[in-house]
């Protein structure tokens, strides 16, 4: 049997071994000696020289490119020292995607290729992989200005004690938003750059140049905004404080929220709901509808009271995901959001080791 090439090796440590589409996209991002390079990963410096008869400056010029390009990730992002290959399919996705300085005209075939494998291929083995789940490993935090009134919130469905809580902040553009924006199809709440990165994720984006560091005040004003545009933030299913990336998600482009709609996935399959639910005061509520469009989850319709000359909105508790945005939405005035959920509905984060 003929010995498989280094992408072929590539491909399937993210489990496509056979498709042509995923190799495509490894052979526009390395060069074929890069791919050997990369397929020899984790390996340090001075065992891949004599094992490709390489130089060690050759090598660690070719990794250092690849760094930039969102192929491998250094363990020390200083020194630059410890490369490994991008770890999923996902970790890979994003990092191509998602940096500041990416020229979306320049790399558009980068991003064309991306699209065709996640619609023709990812997307699906995505959503399929999402409907075996028995617990969402994610969960919706509720946007701050629609909760902020209310006693009893807890860190961690705490905008304000979450990015507080983080030693470094910083943001970049979303992998998601960039790729639909340079496909043509620009994301209708929410421009790219808004991804935010917190601990080792801020080290990672600044280290490598595809984002900037962001002071706290800086962070709270771009999630105020996402709010108000109407993203919905999502956060790790436990109580934990600290994670790498706080996303901030649409129903437009969003990698976990589109392969849920192309395939009939239910939603809750990935998020868990937040302890908060929306409610509507009839007396307030004019029947605008901006609840409606604003609502990501189809949790929101229009119903005529009896007695009503007007239209009213209407929460369906159970579609309900507490995000909030519906709240901030509504000029009236008419909508609010009630703690539905004891603390004991968030699952505890595992101790530090």
């Amino acid at each position: 049997m003929a010995e498989k090439d280094a992408y072929s090796k590539l491909m399937e440590r993210h489990g496509y071994p056979n498709s042509e589409r995923y190799r495509r996209i490894m052979e526009y991002l390395m060069t074929p000696q890069q791919a050997r390079i990369a397929a020899e990963l984790p390996a340090p410096l001075e065992e891949l020289a004599p094992k490709l008869q390489l130089p060690v400056g050759i090598i660690k010029n070719e990794l250092d490119d690849l760094y930039i390009k969102g192929v491998v990730f250094p363990r020390n992002f200083q020194t630059r020292e410890g490369y490994r290959f991008a770890r999923s399919v996902g970790q890979f996705h994003d990092a191509t995607q998602s940096s500041i300085k990416t020229d979306t005209l320049r790399e558009r075939s980068l991003f064309e290729l991306w699209e065709d494998f996640c619609h023709a291929e990812w997307y699906p083995d995505t959503a399929a992989e999402m409907a075996r789940r028995q617990i969402p490993n994610l969960r919706v935090v509720p946007a701050y200005q629609a909760i902020k009134d209310i006693p009893g919130i807890l860190p961690c469905e705490d905008i304000r004690e979450i990015l507080k809580a983080a030693p470094l902040i910083a943001v970049c553009v979303c992998s998601c938003r960039q790729r639909e924006g340079a496909m043509g199809h620009p994301c209708n709440r929410s421009g790219a750059e808004n991804c935010i990165q917190l601990a080792r994720g801020a080290e990672y984006v600044i280290n490598r140049g595809s984002g900037r560091r962001l002071s706290y005040e800086e962070a709270l004003a771009m999630m105020d905004a996402a709010e108000e545009d109407g993203l919905v933030h999502q956060w790790v299913n436990s109580t934990a404080k600290v994670i790498n990336t706080m996303c901030s998600c649409c129903r437009d482009c969003c990698i976990m929220r589109v392969p849920l709609d192309e395939h009939g996935v239910h939603v809750g399959k990935v998020w868990a709901k937040s302890r908060f639910e929306a409610r509507v005061d009839w007396d307030l509520c004019n029947g605008c509808q901006d609840c409606v469009e604003r609502c990501l989850f189809d949790a929101i319709e229009m119903v005529k009271p009896e007695g009503s000359k007007k239209y009213k909105a209407m929460v369906d508790a159970e579609k309900c995901w507490g995000c909030g945005v519906c709240v901030l939405g509504c000029a009236a005035g008419a909508l609010s959001m009630a703690l539905v959920r004891p603390p004991e509905h968030i699952p505890q984060a595992a101790p530090a080791r």
